[in-house]
């Protein structure tokens, strides 16, 4: 049996700063990456999204302008954190205050803490049948 990689998409407006997260996180964490721009996920179906363990999802400084894909993505159970340049508070996303922020430019550190808490936990194997 294949070991469990978690599903990592990273949905980030700017290549080079998606890049910076994915170096990051792969140096921290066994997992499987998908680089996309935001608006790439709206044509991801709810089979595809179920498959994300975590999405690390670009905040526009407006963020009302994609409040319909959140809502999507935490209606479709994709866990969230947030990604965020300045003038943002990182205390949260109104309606979505829930849901971390992370700030970039990124700290190695604490943005892995935050993955390390919003990632889903992988999948437990099936318990061995009772021979009872």
């Amino acid at each position: 049996m294949e070991p469990f990689l978690p599903h990592i998409v990273i949905a980030e407006r700017e290549f080079l700063i998606a890049l910076d997260a994915e170096f990051l996180i792969k140096a921290a964490l066994d997992c499987r990456i998908t680089l996309l721009r935001p608006e790439q996920l709206d044509q991801w179906d709810s089979a595809a999204l179920s498959g994300i363990d975590l999405c690390l999802l670009d905040v526009p400084l407006d963020a009302t302008q994609i409040t319909a894909r959140i809502q999507r993505l935490i209606d479709a159970r994709v866990p969230l954190l947030f990604t965020t340049v300045g003038g943002v508070d990182t205390s949260g996303i109104e309606g979505f205050e829930v849901i971390p922020v992370a700030k970039k430019p990124y700290d190695g550190e604490a943005i892995m803490a935050l993955i390390k808490g919003r990632l889903r936990p992988a999948p437990q194997p099936p318990e061995a049948m009772d021979q009872n």
